[in-house]
């Protein structure tokens, strides 16, 4: 990858965020589209699902919505919204195969969540998950652009999304958050779940 090369997130991650926060309450909803810019709305609005868009428009989106929703509520959002992303036109392939071959746990995800990366991101260094010992994982992130890793919204982001794996596959357990190598591109998430609720 060339260093100039723009960072890129596929079109249909925003045009689900944005149905996704039409269907949100006031004054939160208001307050995220009063905030985001009208080019911004109508780029998305207008691209085929699977075209690529700047990945600032995602990292704007984080930022807008922390701000409009605050740090409770936005990691709430994340948590369903991924949950129901995972379920939706896009994941739902790659989580079907994913399922087939080697089923449906929390360390099974591990092993293909980057398959979902690569589909979704382009320029945006890559996602590695595994599983480091019993009921334990890891999903680590490297190569990171500037401009994912510059904003704690979108790097905070990831936390809430990863426990809609546990919601997923219906286990309790904690996702830690580490971007103390930010700098360098790396995000790391520590995850631990127990058995079935």
């Amino acid at each position: 990858m060339s260093s100039d090369a723009e960072p890129l997130v596929r079109a249909g991650h925003l045009q689900e965020w944005v149905a996704n926060l039409r269907a949100e309450h006031d004054p939160w909803r208001a307050a995220f589209f009063s905030a985001l810019p009208v080019e911004v709305l109508r780029a998305i609005e207008q691209a085929a699902r699977l075209d690529w868009l700047p990945v600032g428009y995602h990292v704007r989106f984080a930022e807008l919505m922390l701000d409009a929703f605050g740090p409770v509520r936005s990691h709430d959002y994340y948590r369903r919204a991924f949950a129901a992303a995972l379920r939706g036109p896009f994941f739902l392939p790659i989580v079907r195969t994913g399922v087939r071959l080697l089923g449906l746990t929390p360390a099974s995800f591990l092993r293909w969540c980057g398959r979902g990366w690569e589909a979704s991101y382009k320029h945006c260094g890559s996602l590695y998950g595994e599983s480091v010992g019993p009921q334990r994982g890891l999903v680590v992130w490297s190569h990171l652009p500037p401009i994912c890793t510059a904003s704690d919204a979108w790097l905070d982001s990831a936390q809430g999304s990863a426990y809609a794996i546990f919601d997923l596959v219906e286990v309790s357990g904690v996702v830690r958050l580490d971007k103390s190598d930010r700098t360098s591109g790396t995000l790391r998430l520590e995850m631990e779940w127990t058995g079935r609720r």
